[in-house]
């Protein structure tokens, strides 16, 4: 999969600039003082997991433009061993680290050195229990993105969350994949190759579950929610992250998410920029946004067809004879408009496997 955290963090990044300062669900609210343009945004995401473990590095836009990805900096990953790893600049803000995971019992934090300047998170140690998850999906005809019903396709998990002795905290992350075919023309030219396009499903949802307030191991809740369409033409994938985080990256994501559902009644307190554990190491007082956190992870993940889907999903990229190939719509000559922004490849995943 390419680069999935970066699609979260390009979500949060503008949760950040948007939300933080005056969009739609909080608009009755003015922060145009509290969030400012230029402000230092830094996302770390490592597991016990042998994947890719991105830091994503931007600064804060005016109102209606996304956050720009800062490619000038050195970023490395800390041990408490005293050991200093080197990211991958991948380019427009992503820096990535391969081939190494965290360990139990150890604590990690990030450092950024930017434009001479440097930035580091707090240790956070990895937690040593995490549950699983046992996926399910509903197909439902309610309203969604407005007041008019249609057609949804909805996540669910029933979760069965460790006994352990230390605190639990856990937080989900739901992806989706899907696969694209371009449009091919024969004989004159081979088939092109196939699109893997990656994003994050229900964006705006933060989905948590705070261990010290119940004894409860068992939870079943709805995880995500998206509008059915034509990514569902050929297999579609959802994979869930589970991730077993501690009490301060529990207290970050709260907050996050009361920003995101504040409906700025005059009876809430306004929030203001959600404050991470990243700081400037020479000027404390200075204002950084987002959060390295590490965390205990496990994966569930499941595929469907098109033959879940109560409507006719129209294929837009099926060859006609004699129509001009600019003719066709954009999204069926190139991987990276049907993307639209959204992460792709054109290397199948291994995990890409169905009957």
């Amino acid at each position: 999969m390419k680069k999935n955290l970066y699609s979260i963090f390009k979500r949060l990044t503008c949760l950040f600039s948007l939300i933080l300062v005056t969009v739609s669900c909080i608009d009755r609210l003015d922060f145009w003082q509290e969030t400012q343009e230029g402000q230092l945004i830094i996302y770390g995401l490592f597991t016990d997991i042998e994947d890719k473990h991105l830091v994503n590095i931007s600064t804060t836009a005016p109102l209606s433009f996304r956050p720009k990805g800062v490619s000038n900096a050195a970023v490395y990953l800390l041990t408490e061993d005293e050991e200093k790893i080197a990211y991958l600049n991948k380019g427009n803000g992503v820096y990535e680290l391969q081939g190494i995971y965290a360990a139990e019992g150890k604590s990690y934090a990030v450092e950024v050195i930017l434009n001479g300047t440097t930035y580091r998170s707090s240790f956070q140690e990895l937690p040593s229990a995490v549950g699983k998850d046992d996926l399910s999906y509903e197909v439902a005809y309610e309203p969604f993105r407005s007041s008019e019903d249609e057609y949804v396709f909805k996540v669910f998990t029933k979760s069965e969350l460790p006994e352990t002795k230390d605190q639990l905290f856990i937080r989900w992350v739901v992806e989706e994949a899907h696969y694209w075919q371009l449009l091919w023309i024969p004989p004159a030219t081979p088939p092109p190759p196939p699109c893997f396009i990656f994003d994050v499903m229900d964006p705006s949802r933060v989905n948590l579950f705070d261990g010290t307030v119940t004894s409860n191991r068992q939870t079943e809740r709805l995880l995500a929610t998206r509008k059915i369409d034509n990514a569902f033409l050929f297999p579609y994938f959802v994979t869930v992250k589970q991730l077993s985080i501690n009490r301060e990256a529990f207290q970050y994501w709260e907050k996050i998410n009361i920003v995101i559902n504040n409906q700025g009644s005059l009876f809430d307190i306004p929030p203001a920029p959600v404050v991470g554990n990243i700081v400037n190491t020479e000027n404390p007082n200075e204002l950084i946004l987002g959060f390295f956190e590490v965390a205990k992870s496990s994966i569930s993940r499941f595929y469907v067809t098109s033959e879940i889907s109560p409507i006719y999903l129209q294929p837009i990229c099926n060859f006609i004879p004699g129509k001009p190939t600019n003719q066709y719509p954009s999204e069926c000559l190139s991987c990276e408009a049907r993307a639209g922004g959204r992460e792709w490849t054109s290397i199948t995943p291994d995990w890409w496997v169905y009957d």
